[in-house]
């Protein structure tokens, strides 16, 4: 079972690799398409927009002014990107009951040790905190690969620690 979900998981990163590249080369294509379709319709070309590479460059250099603008007003005008992410962990089925990598090392090292500690006078907040760190524990336990993520994550912070936050069954 851990392999297949290994398989997976490789499979699914070089999807996303190559959507990453072809993103690019689609834009970058399509201008090139459609400038070298637009010189063979310009009609009054003379001079500079004669030669057709300078024609054909002068119309991709306009076309990806105007795919730049777009995706500028896109993003800072729109700001379409932030639907987006609510809509994907909306849709995806997933994020309901799952933690992410980064959320875990968050609960873990904050709140986790916060409820625990104010827990020690509050037996209802005890519960919450050992709640919450048992559903952390089976997180754990569910994903193969979040403590190796788990554990880039501390390295990315500079501290080493093997017992992953002390969340290991004892």
């Amino acid at each position: 079972m851990a392999e297949q979900k290994r398989v997976k998981k490789w499979f699914m990163l070089q999807v996303w690799r190559l959507q990453q590249v072809a993103q690019l080369l689609t834009l970058v294509l399509l201008a090139l398409n459609l400038s070298l379709q637009a010189w063979g319709y310009v009609k009054w070309r003379s001079g500079f927009l004669a030669n057709p590479l300078t024609g054909v460059l002068s119309i991709l250099l306009v076309l990806a002014f105007l795919i730049w603008t777009s995706a500028y007003i896109w993003d800072r005008r729109l700001k379409m990107w932030r639907e987006q992410i609510s809509v994907l962990i909306e849709k995806n089925p997933y994020m309901k009951e799952r933690f992410a990598p980064k959320e875990v090392a968050l609960y873990a090292l904050i709140w986790i040790p916060i409820m625990e500690h104010i827990g020690k006078n509050d037996p209802v907040l005890k519960a919450n905190a050992d709640a919450l760190k048992n559903w952390l524990r089976r997180e754990l336990k569910a994903d193969d690969l979040s403590p190796k993520e788990l554990e880039d994550i501390l390295h990315y912070m500079g501290r080493e620690r093997k017992d992953l936050f002390g969340l290991e069954e004892k």
